[in-house]
This record gives C-alpha cells, structure tokens and sequence, in this order.
C-alpha cells in the first residue's frame, strides 16, 4: 500500500490519464459517436428527429460536445498540476523582480525612450508628434 501511493506521487502528470484511463471518462468517450450517429439516424427516423429537436436534444447536444468532453475530463488534470506547483507564502512578493520587468519596453530599450511602448510619449511610433509615424504632422512651419 506505502509503494503504490509512493508511486503515484513520483509518476508525471499525464493529461491522456484523465481523458481516457477512468471508466467514466470511457463511457463519455463512446457516448459520443453513439450520439452522434444517432444524430445522423435522425434523418430518416422521424421519432429520433423529435428527440434531437427537443429541449433535452439541446442539453445532450452540449453534454457529447467533444471540446467540452475534453474540458470537463481535463478539470482534474489541471487541478492536479496546479497543485503541484510551488506556492508562495502570504504577502511574499519578488519586488524587484516586478520593477526590474517594468523597466524596459517590448523591444527591450529602456521605457522612456522605447519607440513600441506609448509611454515614452512623442518618441512612441503612434504618436502623431513622430516623425516616423505616417500622419506626422509638421506643427513647426
């Protein structure tokens, strides 16, 4: 019992384990193309179509949608990984860090003069005041 939950913590987080390993996950994976071909049924049966075009054909619709197949067996994968990630402690905060990435534009030039960033005001390639930027206007003359 003491080496089987050993190996669980130390194998990786698969996403294919919680899209397809549990019986549920299962069940939902084959529900999916039966509703689907009784989708495709429905065009010659005239009781199927009735139920494909009711408010609970709607609802089923949405519950053997397969991107949300995919999102509803995920939750527990994300909620796994999440928790494996190293968490910080109350009020821990990396202030230099922060100021240090605040210091510098997108093209990696200093904030006050980076021409991408539109704080740097008439030097930024948007501003109407730059004589890069194509509706410059010469206020000088």
């Amino acid at each position: 019992m003491m080496e089987n939950t050993q190996r669980q913590r130390q194998a990786p987080t698969r996403l294919r384990d919680w899209l397809w390993r549990p019986w549920y996950a299962k069940l939902w994976w084959s529900g999916v193309p039966a509703y689907l071909l009784g989708m495709l049924a429905s065009v010659k049966i005239d009781a199927l179509a009735e139920v494909y075009h009711s408010a609970a054909g709607g609802f089923l619709n949405i519950l053997f949608f397969p991107p949300m197949v995919t999102l509803v067996l995920s939750f527990g994968f994300l909620r796994q990984r999440l928790a494996s990630l190293p968490a910080q402690e109350d009020g821990e905060f990396d202030e230099d860090a922060f100021w240090e990435s605040r210091k510098y534009g997108p093209s990696g030039l200093p904030k006050e003069i980076d021409p991408l960033d539109s704080s740097s005001g008439a030097l930024w390639i948007g501003s109407s005041l730059n004589p890069h930027n194509p509706g410059y206007i010469n206020r000088a003359s």
